[in-house]
């Protein structure tokens, strides 16, 4: 399927020529591209009417990561944008244009175009996410007005790769930023996870209580027990960036493929920093690897180096693993990982939150239908 060269729109010529139809949204702006909150500020800024950014999913098919200004995306119409973007990776539809409008564009995906018509959106622009977290995601952009239409690509090229703009959007989103605003970006990240991989977001809840219940049995006050919560719902967030052929792999994975597996705590720092998240929310994401005995990654802590969240997740995080079933292996007996927890007491695990954790099970708090 193509478009001609040149189109009209109420007697307007509304290609660009010469410029690529799919053009790349920069970093560091795609890191933090679907975040809700971030986005919306950045099209209030850009003149944008509506949007919405899709990312790839194991399997040759896209999601909708984020939506601007358009009503509940239904599992139809996600189909169908999933398909518009297929299409747009594999060169079966040609933009020969920058700019479309909607209604030639949109012919051959009728729910999406009835969409954005309920919203008088006349035209359309796609821009390829050009970052490690989606390099087949895709910004898709809706206009009323064609001058907005016509400016934002060079708005997009200036100013998001423009570290004062970035600033300036970032002070808007987290200048308002309170414990509520917090949750809900945190549950955004989180069912991200859960759009790419829904083992991935139940291990996360899973595990997210069973840390909370350590933290109660060390003493942990009521604003520790809510920072726990959050920072061990955004622990595994840096896996986002892992590829998929290393992510989902069934079987050991390769020295090259730990180094890059072993990437994901540090890529946290980078998803997050922009945001004014409280420091100890980042410890769980940040440490999680880390050993008692110094032997783990990424900064090789040892003892009460590491932060105590960090330690205290470590606990829960190993034991929800062992229990459950992975692409590499089967999961092991309950008993077999209490036994791998007591032995790894003064070498993985901090003793001391050891002895809490066993108690738990000893209370019949934690057993065989954990997961």
């Amino acid at each position: 399927m193509s478009f001609p060269s040149q189109l009209t729109f109420q007697g307007n010529i509304i290609t660009e020529p010469l410029k690529m139809t799919v053009e790349s949204i920069p970093l560091p702006f795609a890191s933090i591209a679907f975040s809700d909150n971030y986005h919306a500020a950045l099209l209030r800024n850009m003149g944008v009417d509506g949007g919405i950014i899709m990312f790839a999913r194991p399997g040759n098919s896209y999601y909708v990561a984020s939506k601007v200004s358009l009503n509940e995306v239904t599992r139809n119409l996600e189909s169908e944008l999933s398909n518009l973007c297929i299409m747009i990776k594999n060169d079966l539809i040609n933009f020969n244009g920058a700019i479309l409008p909607v209604d030639a564009s949109l012919s051959h995906f009728p729910l999406v175009k009835e969409e954005v018509e309920q919203h008088d959106y006349k035209f359309l622009r796609v821009y390829k996410i050009n970052d490690f977290l989606a390099s087949n995601g895709y910004w898709i952009m809706f206009f009323k007005d064609l001058n907005n239409a016509r400016a934002i690509g060079p708005i997009i090229k200036r100013s998001i790769s423009s570290p004062q703009f970035r600033d300036a959007i970032t002070d808007t989103v987290t200048s308002a930023m309170n414990s509520q605003a917090t949750d809900e970006m945190i549950a955004n990240w989180v069912t991200l996870l859960d759009k790419r991989d829904k083992e991935t977001e139940e291990h996360t809840l899973r595990v997210s209580h069973l840390a909370v219940l350590l933290g109660k049995k060390a003493g942990l006050n009521q604003e520790e027990l809510v920072n726990l919560r959050r920072g061990a719902l955004l622990h595994d967030i840096g896996k986002i960036v892992i590829p998929n052929e290393i992510l989902y792999k069934p079987g050991s994975l390769t020295e090259p493929e730990w180094k890059i597996m072993r990437l994901h705590p540090k890529i946290v720092k980078d998803l997050l920093g922009k945001f004014s998240i409280p420091e100890e929310l980042l410890e769980i994401p940040y440490y999680h690897h880390e050993k008692w005995d110094g032997s783990g990654y990424p900064s090789g802590l040892a003892g009460k180096e590491i932060p105590y969240f960090a330690r205290i997740f470590t606990l829960a995080d190993v034991f929800d693993a062992m229990i459950s079933d992975r692409p590499y292996r089967t999961r092991f007996a309950v008993e077999e990982v209490i036994k791998h927890i007591k032995s790894q007491s003064g070498k993985h695990f901090d003793p001391e939150l050891t002895k809490l954790f066993l108690q738990l099970v000893e209370e019949n708090q934690i057993g065989e239908d954990w997961n």
